[in-house]
């Protein structure tokens, strides 16, 4: 209601009929009386009575004249004062509205039934709309904006009460997407009889402030993650000496007091427990060493090198931060003061590394330049950026990686440049290559490649890690795995190879008792021949297992051979609770993959399973060719469309806890107990799979097991050998051959298949007798099949010799046991040929034959 129209009955009240002479009727009886008093005195007819009723009238009227002007003037005055009054209150209510219009926020009202019967423009102006579209009629209807149910229910508890309730947070979206984000508050307004009326109340836009928060947060996440994941101790304090930020590195390095390394500690309190708890060696009064330590903390000294309380030598560098505060920073050296003491004597040397290393410290105080990996900016035309690490790992003296080429220092620089391009585009790489320093030397690197930007167009930034040493102490921690394992499987390797001895042997006696059954003694001999292929193939995953493989390059294999070879090798390392089953659905399986590397893949993945389930359970190695679908292609961007040769590895172990998911394919990463696993084996599988051009995937739940998919390219099977004819020279004549050979069955099974093939053979048990032999015949061989090891003189030293009587002497040799590098030295020289035993004769031929035609 308007306060001015409420004062218009007592205005009205005020007011006379007769205007401006309110008292009128008044003032004219008393003329009336007076003039009817003198009338009767002229008259002389007056009477005591009537003069006194006539006079008493008269002082009446008179009297009634006087108080009907007195009336009139305080009511002229209290309308005065009404009608000042009610502009007052104009004035009021015209001053509310235009604050409550042009404050940033907005008012409302309710009814008593909680309906909205008042609300601000100002409202809609934040919205954009109607509000009543988005918070409806009612109060109660803000119940599906409200995102705790817990919370709206204690609201509208207050609201059903008619109690005041404040900061009463909604939230929700409009249709392009952005978030609105409301604070409610109200008082209830009661009548004069206490009975509830409505509600007034006024609300807040935390809109900006709430995403402001929202982004605060999000940024205070990823600067603690970024600074744990680092891996240099880092803890800041602010400028009243509280600690505000420590990563978990730092707390390593000070054992003793990594409980009091949390916020809100101050500097004092950390330095006088890490003195009680004898964190430190302190002479004199603990209360000085506290008081010299904080000094120089706040003067923020050059940094020094400290052996701290967890046993390791550190850089410790103290920085004055723009708000007052310190930051703290702990590299770890200890692997260089190893290294200084091991070369206490090259002095001169190591005072200019010192010195290089103090002029860069106080040149480059930024993390990017104390990072221990090399960081390059490259525009895809030229490396525009590259901090002192890069230039190390690449041989460069400091400033020579500015605007040069990145290829001509990487091995297949061309190729590796159009890959890592991509990254430009948001396409990360990580790749492992070779780089080539100009004094010649190779290093291996790690190199990872995220989108950049330099002078405002896409760059690539290249993350360089030197993974040499480590690659040499892998290699070391492999070998003791391996022996490790081979302990293990001894004695089952020993059972498998007396049942095929015990098959081999059984039947050749079997034959030998009836010759002139050929039905039995085809039987007995292809029995034979099948132990003897079961004994080669585990032959063959030894030889795997130890790297003595002739070949370790790619080559077409198939994965349903390698999985069957795989359980008989696994029967020694898997125990007795343990389940294991292969299931092979396409047998036609192949991929181009080295095969040393993929037993050896399949092989970790196994042993992980069983170490997943102590307790005994189900083992699933299955093979599958699949064309996976687009999202698998969209998580690996690098890898081509097609179709793949799957390899799931699946138990029902304890599970990968999703905490650590994400650093499984870490090298070095383990959660086995110290001394029982070496943290290489996944990696090593992710290394497999991503040189063959395809990757691994883990599935797992905690409880309920783990598989591992290994997604390899699949290729069409290599076609099969075509019959060797009879080994013969291009004008008919039949190939001379020198056998040599120690073992007498090995050399007479050779020498029968050879002859077969038509060749004329000359045996000897040995290099001495080879060279007698051959000198006998006057040196008119095509060819020598020797065995590499042998008593007296072996192959390569027989080679040595008969290349003194003839340089083109083809020769062709024969073992059981040569590694890599060691075939390589045979092999190096024009018509050397390499063949691994056991040989089966069509193979023994064409390598012949191979040797012939070169």
């Amino acid at each position: 209601m308007d306060v001015a129209n409420a004062a218009e009955p007592i205005r009205n009240t005020v007011k006379s009929p007769h205007g401006r002479w309110p008292a009128l009727p008044e003032a004219l009886a008393a003329l009336t009386g007076a003039g009817s008093l003198l009338a009767l005195l002229s008259a002389g007819e007056a009477n005591a009575p009537a003069l006194g009723a006539l006079s008493v009238t008269t002082v009446l009227a008179l009297w009634g004249v006087r108080r009907a002007l007195r009336d009139a003037s305080a009511l002229k005055r209290s309308a005065a004062a009404l009608e000042a009054a009610t502009d007052s209150v104009r004035d009021a209510r015209r001053r509310a509205r235009d604050f409550a219009e042009s404050s940033t926020d907005w008012f409302w009202e309710t009814g008593p039934d909680h309906r909205y019967v008042y609300v601000s423009d100002r409202l809609t102006t934040i919205l954009g709309r109607d509000p009543r579209s988005v918070l409806g009629h009612s109060l109660l209807d803000l119940a599906q904006l409200v995102e705790d149910s817990a919370t709206w229910a204690e609201y509208k508890a207050d609201i059903e009460a008619g109690e005041p309730f404040h900061e009463l947070e909604v939230t929700f979206e409009d249709a392009s997407g952005r978030r609105f984000f409301l604070q409610l508050s109200a008082v209830p307004v009661r009548g004069p009889d206490g009975r509830f009326q409505g509600y007034r109340g006024s609300g807040v836009d935390m809109t900006a402030e709430t995403l402001a928060l929202v982004e605060a947060r999000f940024m205070q996440a990823v600067v603690h993650d970024a600074i744990d994941s680092i891996s240099e101790g880092f803890v800041l304090f602010s400028a009243d000496g509280r600690l505000l930020i420590c990563n978990e590195r730092y707390r390593q390095a000070y054992p003793t007091i990594a409980d009091l390394l949390v916020p809100g500690t101050t500097f004092a309190q950390i330095l006088r427990a890490a003195a009680e708890r004898g964190g430190h060696e302190i002479d004199g009064d603990v209360g000085d060493w506290v008081e010299q330590r904080l000094k120089r903390h706040l003067e923020h000294s050059a940094p020094v090198n400290g052996l701290l309380s967890d046993g390791r030598w550190y850089r410790i560098s103290e920085h004055a931060t723009g708000t007052g505060g310190v930051v703290k920073l702990l590299m770890d050296i200890t692997e260089l003061k190893t290294r200084e003491e091991e070369l206490a004597g090259q002095t001169c040397r190591l005072e200019s590394t010192v010195s290089a290393l103090s002029e860069s410290e106080r040149r480059y105080r930024q993390l990017v330049e104390m990072a221990p990996y090399g960081i390059v900016i490259w525009d895809r035309v030229a490396i525009r950026f590259a901090n002192t690490a890069a230039a190390s790992i690449l041989g460069v003296g400091a400033g020579g990686l500015s605007d040069v080429p990145l290829a001509p220092f990487l091995e297949k620089g061309d190729r590796l440049e159009a890959r890592l391009s991509t990254a430009a585009d948001g396409n990360g790489q990580q790749v492992e290559c070779e780089a080539i320093r100009p004094s010649g030397e190779r290093r291996f690197l790690e190199v990872r490649a995220s989108p950049a930007v330099y002078r405002r167009e896409p760059a690539v930034l290249l993350i360089l890690n030197d993974v040499t040493d480590r690659r040499r102490v892998e290699g070391e921690l492999q070998r003791a795995q391996k022996m490790e394992a081979v302990g293990r499987m001894a004695g089952g390797i020993a059972h498998e190879f007396n049942n095929m001895l015990t098959a081999i042997g059984g039947f050749a006696r079997l034959a030998e008792r009836s010759p002139g059954d050929e039905a039995r003694v085809v039987t007995c001999v292809q029995e034979i021949a099948k132990a003897s292929e079961r004994a080669a193939a585990l032959t063959g995953q030894l030889l795997d297992f130890s790297h003595r493989r002739v070949s370790e390059e790619h080559e077409v294999v198939g994965v349903a051979q390698v999985l069957r070879d795989l359980k008989v090798f696994l029967k020694p390392l898997i125990s007795a609770g343990i389940d294991t089953t292969i299931d092979i659905r396409d047998e036609d399986a192949h991929t181009l993959v080295n095969p040393v590397t993929l037993n050896q893949a399949l092989l970790n993945l196994a042993l992980n399973a069983r170490d997943a389930m102590p307790g005994g359970g189900a083992l699933t190695i299955a093979l599958t060719v699949e064309t996976p679908d687009s999202a698998f292609f969209a998580r690996h961007g690098s890898l081509r469309p097609g179709p793949y040769a799957v390899v799931r590895v699946a138990d029902r172990g304890c599970g990968v806890p999703q905490a650590i998911r994400d650093r499984v394919w870490e090298p070095f990463f383990t959660t086995k107990e110290p001394g029982k696993g070496t943290g290489l084996g996944l990696w090593m599988v992710y290394g497999t799979a991503q040189q063959a051009g395809g990757v691994v995937e883990m599935e797992s739940e905690e409880g309920q097991g783990t598989t591992f998919s290994v997604y390899l390219p699949a290729v069409p099977p290599p076609e099969p050998a075509a019959p060797i004819d009879s080994l013969t020279l291009g004008e008919g004549e039949s190939a001379a051959i020198l056998l040599v050979d120690d073992e007498t069955s090995v050399r007479t099974y050779l020498r029968i298949a050879l002859e077969e093939a038509g060749c004329v053979v000359t045996e000897a048990a040995d290099g001495v007798e080879a060279l007698e032999r051959y000198d006998e015949a006057g040196g008119l061989f095509d060819a020598v099949v020797t065995d590499v090891s042998m008593p007296r003189m072996n192959g390569p030293d027989l080679a040595r010799a008969l290349e003194e009587r003839n340089p083109h002497l083809r020769i062709l040799f024969l073992t059981g046991y040569a590694s890599k590098e060691t075939a390589a030295g045979l092999t190096a020289q024009a018509g050397r040929h390499i063949v691994m035993k056991p040989v089966p004769p069509e193979r023994l031929l064409q390598a012949l034959r191979d040797l012939m035609a070169d």
